[in-house]
């Protein structure tokens, strides 16, 4: 009986752990004028890429995949 509640606990931790490491945490995408149109990688780098506006961080992800990551923000 003791090994039953061991071995149940272990695969709860288990299933928690993985669930946790696999979500994916989304960025809105603001709802302001200046990205209420935006639908594209091209419209994003207008005024993210490295010599424009608000140029992106080294460190941030490809910039090809804007939409994996930045989702529209409610409201």
């Amino acid at each position: 009986m003791r090994k039953n509640i061991v071995f149940f606990v272990m695969v709860l931790f288990i299933v928690t752990l993985l669930y946790t490491f696999s979500r994916k945490e989304f960025v809105p995408i603001p709802a302001d004028e200046q990205h209420i149109r935006v639908s594209t990688k091209e419209k994003c780098l207008e005024c993210h890429a490295q010599d424009k506006v608000s140029p992106l961080k080294k460190e941030h992800p490809p910039q090809d995949q804007c939409f994996e990551c930045h989702k529209r923000a409610n409201g």
